[in-house]
């Protein structure tokens, strides 16, 4: 399940659309047992398999969003016989990502996708044999793990980030609360472009309002020095966002881009507003409050359909801002 619930962002076929919880363990359980009688391996070597294929020391451990693709791999293999379960139930252990402030996270599981699916992420779409993959547990946070995503989110997207995968680290900084925003010298390139391709976003409104050519300079500086984080304040973003949203039409802004965007602007003020009428004495003012207002949105978006906060990972730098390249 995702945060919020819902199903849209799993990689899924109409046999698994209900499969939750208990009852997709009972599926996964009784996939193995006839896989295992299909091409007579025992079923613990079978469930060793499986294990490695998600690198989990336990299949209590999978969530639902593991178990739907695994038993989608099981299906096959019965299907196809003892040509091609070995080759099937087998993870990518070569995973060859950017350097430097591009670098995200070893993932904890990359195989060839076993049906046609959404990144959990960017909400792209991806195709049967495309690799997609798990991000790392990350156990401190408080959140539901997000399901699997596509190759360029899960390796990519911090080397050469689009315009919504700058606003996408907007909406989950924000939905987190923390402090601000940290963009990468790459995303502060692509944020710099699009906040100064178009000369008359200067006069607009919000930057009248909040005028944003300090942050200007630290962006470009950012990108120029290739910076492993540079951080924007909660109030910039929302001034940010304001003023892309006054942008005019753009080649360089995707249709993707703007549903991202014409979600996020949405939030943004459904937060602000509490529209829903969520009470704060239960809630309070921090994310548990704002997860609640995108539970309760009259108009569901995208990015509330997906739910989050996402893990927000940066680049590790020791006290004087230099980058400490980690595996």
């Amino acid at each position: 399940m995702t945060l919020f619930g819902v199903e849209h962002v799993l990689p899924r076929d109409q046999e698994t659309d209900a499969l939750a919880g208990a009852a997709i363990r009972e599926q996964t359980a009784q996939a193995v047992d006839a896989l295992s009688a299909a091409v007579g391996e025992d079923p613990q070597t079978l469930y060793g398999r499986v294990l490695k294929l998600l690198n989990l020391p336990r299949l209590d451990d999978a969530d639902d969003h593991d178990l739907r693709e695994v038993l989608r791999e099981l299906r096959i293999c019965e299907q196809e016989g003892r040509r091609v379960y070995r080759a099937r139930l087998r993870r990518v252990t070569r995973v060859d990502r950017p350097g430097g402030i591009g670098r995200l996270p070893r993932p904890r599981s990359v195989k060839g996708a076993s049906a046609p699916g959404t990144c959990a992420l960017c909400g792209d779409g991806y195709s049967v044999g495309e690799l997609i993959g798990r991000p790392p547990f990350t156990e401190d946070l408080p959140y539901v793990p997000i399901g699997w995503l596509c190759w360029h989110c899960l390796v990519q997207r911090r080397q050469q980030p689009r315009r919504r995968d700058v606003l996408l680290r907007a909406f989950h900084a924000l939905l987190a609360g923390v402090e601000g925003l940290g963009l990468n010298g790459h995303e502060c390139a692509v944020l710099l472009h699009w906040l100064t391709e178009e000369p008359a976003l200067a006069t607009s409104k919000p930057w009248t309002a909040d005028p944003l050519e300090n942050t200007l300079v630290r962006l470009r500086t950012s990108a120029a020095d290739a910076n492993p984080a540079t951080w924007l304040s909660a109030q910039t973003v929302h001034t940010i966002v304001a003023v892309l949203n006054e942008a005019p039409d753009s080649p360089s802004t995707t249709a993707q881009d703007a549903a991202t965007l014409e979600a996020l602007v949405q939030h943004l003020a459904e937060w602000e507003t509490n529209p829903a009428g969520v009470r704060q004495a239960q809630y309070g003012n921090g994310w548990r409050y704002r997860e609640r207002v995108l539970q309760l949105t009259a108009h569901p978006t995208a990015l509330s359909e997906r739910g989050g906060p996402f893990h927000l990972f940066q680049c590790r730098v020791n006290p004087s801002g230099q980058l400490v390249e980690t595996e």
